[in-house]
């Protein structure tokens, strides 16, 4: 299973996405505009565009967006009210045995988890899965905790969420 670097996010309350470092303000503004509502008319957000001092044509805009398509994976995360399974989010932690977090995060990664990340901190992979039932939870994070470089699993079932689109695109802008 393949993830990227690029993926854009839409759930019941926003529109995101993982901007690049050519992501100017023009794109922020235009998805914070598509966040607020998906359907707005490139000629409203043009309109947008200007009164925050970017001059562009809606046919700009439409270009603008199609680049910012081409460049991100869309996927559709609904609010956990909305539906009758799961979504189980894991914090897992692994042993200091070398090329853990590489094996752990393949063989996570070949497990039925819609996002499966490795990074630095208080943890070293996070995973998300969606589940059925309790039941289903239960045998997924048993199956992670059986890897052989697995030290430590944390998790949890979300049962709400809140989404707030400006502080996601204004990541790194602010001082």
């Amino acid at each position: 299973m393949g993830f990227t670097e690029k993926t854009m996010v839409v759930d019941s309350t926003c529109l995101g996405m993982s901007l690049e470092p050519d992501a100017d303000e023009v794109d922020r503004i235009i998805l914070k505009a598509l966040a607020n509502g998906p359907r707005t008319p490139y000629s409203d957000i043009a309109e947008r565009l200007a009164s925050e001092g970017h001059e562009m044509s809606s046919e700009g805009v439409r270009h603008r967006v199609s680049k910012l398509l081409d460049r991100t994976s869309i996927f559709f995360l609904l609010e956990p009210e909305e539906h009758e399974w799961e979504i189980v989010r894991l914090a897992i932690t692994v042993t200091d045995d070398a090329d853990a977090k590489s094996t752990a995060l393949d063989r996570i990664s070949e497990m039925p988890f819609w996002l499966v990340t490795r990074g630095v901190g208080t943890y070293d992979i996070y995973a998300v899965a969606t589940a059925a039932t309790n039941s289903r939870v239960d045998e997924l994070v048993s199956q992670v905790r059986e890897l052989g470089v697995v030290a430590d699993v944390e998790q949890s079932i979300e049962t709400s969420r809140d989404t707030n689109v400006d502080d996601y695109l204004s990541a790194g802008q602010r001082q």
